[in-house]
């Protein structure tokens, strides 16, 4: 009876002091899928502004299009790629910005846990 009552006590506490680890990897790895989703959407609209591109292009050879309107919607199309690109970069930066408060705040956990422990 002792022996099964020291180990419930041993599992209880490996999983008390393993859980705020186990959380905050678990809310990092999130925020990256998210930001992989967000990613994943921005690019795939860079896509579509770049195939506006080829078809304007085409529309300009094939003498569609009078090289006013080409240079009108090109320009449109081009300033909505650069917009998403920035878009990109700043979701990008975000995501750095939040993985570094994770990594800090763990290894703030870490260092509070050796301090108790030494």
């Amino acid at each position: 009876m002792t022996i099964a009552l020291v180990t419930l006590l041993a599992v209880v506490a490996i999983v008390a002091l393993g859980h705020p680890f186990w959380a905050a990897r678990r809310g990092a790895r999130a925020t990256r899928d998210h930001a992989e989703e967000l990613a994943e959407g921005l690019r795939r609209a860079r896509d579509r502004v770049y195939e506006e591109i080829r078809a304007l292009q085409q529309e300009r050879f094939l003498g569609t299009l009078s090289p006013e309107e080409h240079e009108a919607q090109l320009a449109s199309a081009r300033r909505r790629a650069a917009e998403l690109v920035r878009a990109q970069q700043q979701a990008e930066d975000v995501v750095r910005e939040i993985e570094q408060g994770v990594d800090a705040e763990l290894d703030a956990m870490l260092g509070e846990d050796e301090e108790e422990r030494g």
